[in-house]
């Protein structure tokens, strides 16, 4: 076997094609003989901060206790390992595996089987990987093909990620693509549109226009600047979407914005305010503990609102609350509504209607209706089947019994 070239304690070494394996120990400066390229076919073994001012093409690359800067391309066959120390490469690099314990820089391209850096890894422009792994943070300022981007820090992609899983402390930040799973202790952002399997993040997330989410869970507050396909949201903040929407469910504590419309497979759970500014579907439950506006309908299967709802029509199939004090505006059409104590609604039109104490209602329509004591109607009451008003309920006209009652719409 061939044994190593050895290069000791040399400001400036020039190397061509070297055959076997080589060693540079304490020396400055490496630079092709001719040419921009030195060529090694076997490992070439550095000690000592070292500079080479050119391309490098060897079959494995190994380095202890230094820097060392390449300030042309790097091509290895096997692995590149920096012991206790960084690399830097200003052009394109490609490898099996890069593993520094400091930073892995590359100027242009990244092409290998993973990268794992104790610091950070900056790719200027494109990277292509199995994995890229730092202690610190990851950025990468074209377009991503990796199976997992893993960094103690920051994570971010300047232009389009393919990848399962993007893995942060700190923060992520992509342009557009395909994530499986983003798992993010602070916050993330997307700018243009992207399709996400799963997001678990603990702080703020924002994806752009077009973007298709599966599960959305974020600890403060969730943003999509445009149209948002999704599958469950269940954030502990707000919810801003400034398109339309539709998905199966959202649970959110704090408060849900959309700008258009918004439909719904499953449910609306929200602890504070919902404001949709067109229709609002939900083939499920709305429970909403604030207040509940929508530009246009709001249909759903059951609705029970703590504070004040409005619409243009308000239809639950099967049954309508409204908080104590509370407040409906626009005419309410279910089976069977509840108005709490002290609250105030317009027209109410359904099968069972029970009005609460020192409530006030603008008109009823129903097959059955129970006023307790000290409600007010302003309008009309229509019934088919049954009427009851304890004392001192006010009616500003006679109750009727009619045989059908009109059209619910007709009563806005």
């Amino acid at each position: 076997m061939t044994e190593a070239q050895v290069f000791r304690n040399k400001d400036r070494v020039e190397l061509g094609t070297i055959q076997g394996d080589v060693e540079i120990r304490d020396c400055k400066v490496i630079a092709p003989e001719q040419g921009e390229q030195i060529t090694v076919t076997g490992t070439i073994r550095i000690r000592g901060d070292t500079v080479i001012e050119g391309s490098l093409k060897a079959y494995g690359l190994r380095a202890e206790r230094c820097d060392v800067e390449i300030q042309g391309d790097l091509s290895v066959e096997t692995n590149v390992t920096i012991d206790k120390g960084s690399i830097e490469v200003a052009g394109s690099a490609s490898a099996k595996q890069i593993q520094a314990d400091g930073t892995i820089t590359v100027g242009g391209d990244l092409v290998c089987g993973s990268g794992k850096a104790g610091g950070a890894i900056r790719v200027t422009k494109n990277a292509k990987a199995m994995r890229l792994s730092a202690g610190g943070s990851v950025a990468v300022n074209g377009d991503a093909e990796v199976d997992r981007l893993d960094a103690g820090g920051s994570v971010s992609v300047g232009g389009r990620i393919d990848s399962k899983e993007m893995d942060a402390g700190g923060s992520g930040r992509c342009n557009s693509g395909k994530i499986s799973r983003v798992d993010i202790g602070g916050s993330f952002k997307a700018e243009g549109a992207v399709e996400i399997d799963e997001i678990d993040v603990g702080g703020a997330v924002s994806v752009g226009p077009g973007s298709k989410v599966g599960s959305i869970d974020v600890g403060g507050a969730f943003r999509a600047s445009g149209d948002l396909t999704f599958g469950k949201i269940d954030v502990g903040g707000a919810v801003r979407i400034e398109g339309s929407a539709q998905g199966s469910l959202i649970d959110v504590g704090g408060a849900v914005h959309v700008n258009g419309s918004l439909t719904l497979t499953e449910k609306l759970d929200v602890g504070g305010t919902a404001v949709v500014g067109q229709d609002l579907h939900s083939s499920g439950t709305i429970d909403v503990g604030g207040t509940l506006t929508a530009g246009g309908r709001i249909e759903s299967i059951g609705i029970d609102v703590g504070g004040k709802i409005e619409a243009k029509y308000i239809r639950a199939e099967e049954t309508f609350r409204i908080g104590k004090r509370g407040e409906a505006r626009g005419t309410v059409e279910s089976k069977d509504i509840v108005i709490r104590e002290r609250a105030r609604v317009e027209s109410l039109y359904g099968d069972q209607i029970r009005v609460e104490e020192r409530a006030r209602v603008k008109n009823i329509y129903g097959r059955s209706v129970y006023l307790e004591r000290e409600v007010v109607v302003e309008g009309e009451v229509l019934y088919t089947d049954s009427f009851e008003a304890e004392e001192r309920a006010v009616l500003k006209t006679e109750p009727r019994k009619v045989d059908r009652l009109p059209p619910p719409e007709g009563m806005r």
